[in-house]
């Protein structure tokens, strides 16, 4: 393979890297979009590794933190998030062994609650629903709505 291909696929990668962090998956596949051979991408792959500025790990943690920073979510979405950016399983898994879905909705119910007006049960129902929108599970939700004050009525609502 010729030196120069993998090398303008290296110095693409790390033009992209220098935007935001990326997983290993969706480099390759912006490299492959963009038209390098597999060969070139795969080395280039193997090199920036070797330079530690690729890490599923170390991204997927990030990822993680930076989601539930701005958009708190339910364990699911959050997962599917994560895969979403090429994430193997088993890393995922690992890295949402951390994953606080109370702490995480409380805080959501939280920011949320500033924002609503109306009647107490009118701003139950709104906040119900945007946890639920949110994709947190009824047992957080209950636990939630419990903790702020605002208890819910019935499952049924669910």
């Amino acid at each position: 393979m010729d030196e120069k291909k993998w090398v303008a696929a290296l110095n693409q990668a790390v033009r992209l890297l220098a935007v935001r962090a990326h997983s290993r998956a969706e480099l390759e596949g912006k490299l492959k979009g963009r038209g390098y051979e597999p060969e070139a991408i795969l080395k280039a792959m193997e090199r920036l590794e070797q330079l530690k500025l690729i890490d599923d790990r170390t991204f997927a943690g990030n990822c993680m933190e930076s989601l539930a920073r701005r958009r708190p979510e339910g364990r699911i979405k959050t997962q599917a998030r994560l895969k979403q950016k090429g994430l193997s399983e088993e890393i995922v898994d690992e890295i949402m062994v951390g994953y606080d879905q109370l702490k995480l909705c409380t805080t959501a119910a939280e920011k949320k609650m500033r924002s609503l007006s109306g009647t107490p049960e009118a701003k139950r129902k709104k906040l119900l629903t945007f946890l639920k929108n949110r994709g947190f599970d009824w047992p957080t939700i209950s636990q939630t709505l419990s903790k702020l004050g605002t208890p819910p009525e019935e499952q049924e609502d669910y």
